[in-house]
């Protein structure tokens, strides 16, 4: 009895044993299955973006650096180089005189002397281009010259207005006038009212005083055809004492073609045209 005691006695106790070693395991295993489930979750959580720290990103505004404001401001303002360089362009563009067919040697020849005889000589010139732009109707001074008339001793009809010059010492201011229509429309233009101004005095032109027929601007017609270029003189009579007036700070005026023209030539620029223009040494 005593020996069955003790098997039955070591089999409890081994039975024992081995269920309590099953526990430890399947705690063992149920511990380790935890653990990798914990570990995959925290790297799926690694994996996934932050749902909340996006959606606050993505609905920042961005902000507005010193760098982006100012390439905004040059972006939006006009470039002020290319302003001025399209406003010089269009002024050398205008300012671009007519070119003379007379040519100076012509010019020089005077068509004063076979009228009045006497003593004439040339006691000022210039080849100093003067310019009136009015836009539709331009007007260039290529050249112009003053003589003195001394002694007069040709017969000069009394009718004419060049015998004015037959009774008396004076000067003839000859100028070359060239006159642009640069529109498809007739324009009306009087270039014997481009007046020389002195202290207090100004005096009108001619288109026949003192020149010949093949130098007469447009025939001596105040109408210039479209798109036509006419050159021919202008002259002016004056006296020893008009010219001692005019000498003074002497400037010469151009009127607007809109004095002569009804309606108005659209497009042109508003008042009269004045330059300096000396006539003395």
């Amino acid at each position: 009895m005593k020996k069955l005691s003790l098997v039955l006695l070591i089999l409890g106790i081994s039975l024992l044993t081995a269920c309590g070693g099953g526990n430890e395991d399947n705690a063992d295993k149920k511990e380790q299955k935890e653990t990798s489930k914990n570990t995959e979750v925290e790297k799926n959580n690694a994996k996934k973006p932050n749902s909340k720290e996006n959606t606050d990103k993505s609905t920042e505004k961005p902000e507005d650096t010193p760098e982006k404001n100012e390439a905004s401001i040059k972006n939006e303002q006009p470039n002020k180089e290319e302003t001025t360089q399209k406003a010089e362009n269009k002024t050398e563009k205008k300012a671009v005189p007519a070119t003379s067919s007379i040519s100076q040697t012509t010019f020089n020849q005077s068509t004063t002397l076979p009228i009045t005889g006497g003593n004439v000589t040339t006691v000022y010139n210039s080849t100093s281009p003067k310019m009136f732009f009015f836009g539709p109707l331009n007007i260039t001074i290529s050249k112009y010259k003053v003589e003195s008339v001394v002694g007069s001793d040709k017969q000069i009809d009394a009718y004419s207005p060049e015998s004015y010059l037959g009774r008396r010492d004076g000067y003839v201011v000859t100028l070359d006038v060239i006159v642009q229509n640069t529109t498809n429309s007739t324009i009306s233009y009087k270039a014997d009212h481009i007046s020389l101004n002195g202290k207090g005095i100004s005096k009108g032109g001619s288109l026949e005083n003192f020149i010949p027929v093949d130098k007469q601007l447009n025939h001596t017609s105040v109408v210039f055809p479209g798109m036509t270029k006419q050159e021919g003189y202008v002259t002016y009579m004056l006296n020893n004492e008009d010219y001692a007036k005019l000498k003074q700070g002497t400037t010469i005026t151009a009127n607007n073609p809109n004095d002569f023209n009804s309606p108005a030539v659209k497009g042109t620029t508003k008042g009269n045209i004045t330059v300096n223009f000396p006539i003395s040494k």
